[in-house]
C-alpha cells in the first residue's frame, strides 16, 4: 500500500481531483470526435475553440494529440468504461497514416505520440494492430539517430526538405532552418517507445540507440552543478559536439524546469528498462536539486535563472512531470523520503483551486503552466498520470 493509500486526508483530495480528470476527458474526447488535432494551450483553458486552424496529426509538427489519448486510457483504467477505449481505437486511421504514409514527416516526437497511444492500448489489450504501430514508430524514431555524435536529432525532416503543407512564414521557424545537428533534453521522454520495442522484439538496435542517446544527454546536458541545458547543438558533419543552446527556456545559460522535469522522469524509465545505475542516479541527482529550487509556494518558477526583473511566473506543467519522474524514481528507491513528502507537496498543491480548474465546461484542468499563465494539454496529461499512480498505485505504460 503506497503513501497516499495509508493517508486517508489526501487520498480524499486527490480522488476529487482525478474524478475533475475524468469528467473533462468524458467531455473533451466528446468534442475531439475522430478529428484529433494539435491543441497545446489555451490562455482560457478552452482548447478547441479555434479547431480548424489546428494542424493535424499527420503534420511534421505535431506532437501533443497523444496526451487526450493518454488521459483516455487513465479514465478506462480508474473506471472500467470501454467507451474511452472505444473512442481510442477509432482513431487507428490517423495513427496508422501518420507513421505508414508520412513516415518522413516525424520527428523526435514519436514516443510522445506512440506511447500513451499504441504502446498503452496494446500493452493493456494485446491489440497486434497496436502493437504493429509502435514498431514503425520506434522504426522511424530510430532512423534519427546520428552515427558519429551518439545523438537523435531532435527536429526537422532527414532529408532536410520542408514539408510541402508548411508555407510562408512556418516556413522560417527554427524547426526546419536550425533544426541541423540539434538534439534536445525532451527527447529523454522519446526513448521509452524504443526501449519497449527492443523488449518487445528482442532486438538490441533500438535499445542500444536509446542507451547511447541518454547517455550522449548525461554528458553533455547536464552541467556540474546538476542543472540542464534545453537543446545541445553538435556538428552535422563530425557529430562532435559544439554548444549548450535553448529554444524552451529563457536563454542558453538558464535553467528551464520542465526541461528539467523531462530528464528527471527520462532517466528514471531508461534504469527502469535497462537497470544502468548511472541513469538512476542522474535521475535522482535531477530530483533533487529540482526540489531545491523550490520555495513555500511549491510550484517551480517556469525558468530557475532568470534575469533580474523578469517576472517569475509559475509552471504547472513542470511539477506535474517532474512527479511523475519522483514516482518512478521510487519505484527503485521506496525509502527516498525528499521524493515522497515533494510529491505529495505538489499533487496537493496542484490540486487547489489556483492551479485546479473544477469547472466541467472547460476543457483544460490545470492553470498556470509553462510560464505564460495558461493551461497545456501534457500538463494535464502529466498531472493526471501523477494522480492514478499516487491514488490507484497504478504503473504506467512507458
Amino acid at each position: 500500500m503506497n503513501y497516499v493509500q495509508n493517508h486517508a486526508h489526501i487520498r480524499e483530495q486527490l480522488e476529487k481531483a482525478l474524478s475533475v480528470c475524468v469528467e473533462k476527458t468524458t467531455r473533451n474526447i466528446e468534442k475531439i470526435g475522430t478529428d484529433l488535432r494539435e491543441f497545446p494551450e489555451a490562455a482560457d483553458g478552452h482548447y478547441f475553440r479555434n479547431r480548424e486552424q489546428a494542424i493535424p496529426l499527420q503534420h511534421i509538427m505535431s506532437w501533443i494529440p497523444s496526451f487526450f489519448t493518454g488521459m483516455a486510457y487513465w479514465s478506462h483504467r480508474v473506471s472500467g468504461n470501454a467507451a474511452y477505449l472505444k473512442w481510442m481505437n477509432e482513431l487507428y486511421p490517423l495513427y496508422e497514416r501518420k507513421v505508414f504514409d508520412h513516415g518522413g514527416d516525424t520527428m523526435h516526437d514519436l514516443g510522445f505520440l506512440y506511447s500513451p497511444y499504441s504502446v498503452a492500448l496494446y500493452r493493456l489489450t494485446g491489440d497486434v494492430n497496436q502493437q504493429k504501430l509502435a514498431l514503425k514508430a520506434a522504426d522511424e524514431l530510430a532512423k534519427r539517430f546520428d552515427l558519429n555524435g551518439d545523438y537523435i536529432r531532435a527536429w526537422g525532416r532527414m532529408d532536410d526538405q520542408i514539408p510541402p503543407d508548411v508555407t510562408g512564414e512556418d516556413a522560417n521557424d527554427c524547426f526546419y532552418l536550425e533544426s541541423k545537428g540539434v538534439a534536445i533534453i525532451d527527447c529523454m521522454m522519446n526513448l521509452p517507445l524504443l526501449f519497449w520495442a527492443s523488449e518487445e522484439t528482442g532486438n538490441p538496435f533500438y535499445r542500444n540507440i536509446a542507451v547511447r542517446h541518454a547517455q550522449t544527454t548525461r554528458k553533455l546536458f547536464i552541467r556540474t552543478d546538476k542543472s540542464v541545458y534545453q537543446a545541445f547543438r553538435f556538428d552535422p558533419e563530425t557529430g562532435e559536439p559544439v554548444r549548450g543552446c535553448n529554444f524552451g527556456g529563457f536563454g542558453d545559460e538558464t535553467y528551464w524546469a520542465r526541461g528539467t522535469a523531462w530528464a528527471i522522469y527520462g532517466f528514471a524509465i531508461a534504469f527502469s528498462y535497462t537497470r544502468i545505475q548511472e541513469f538512476l542516479d542522474t535521475a535522482t541527482e535531477l530530483a533533487h536539486t529540482f526540489i531545491a529550487q523550490l520555495d513555500d509556494s511549491i510550484i517551480p518558477v517556469w525558468d530557475f535563472r532568470l534575469p533580474l526583473g523578469q517576472e517569475k511566473l509559475k509552471d504547472s506543467s513542470a511539477a506535474a512531470v517532474a512527479v511523475c519522474g519522483f514516482q518512478e524514481i521510487m519505484k527503485h528507491s521506496p525509502s527516498d523520503p525528499l521524493l515522497r513528502d515533494w510529491s505529495n507537496n505538489i499533487l496537493l498543491k496542484l490540486s487547489e483551486p489556483s492551479y485546479l480548474d473544477s469547472n466541467a465546461d472547460v476543457p483544460g484542468v490545470l492553470k498556470e503552466s509553462n510560464g505564460r499563465r495558461s493551461y497545456t494539454s501534457y500538463g494535464d496529461y502529466y498531472y493526471m498520470e501523477a494522480l492514478v499512480r499516487s491514488v490507484h498505485g497504478l504503473d504506467t505504460f512507458w
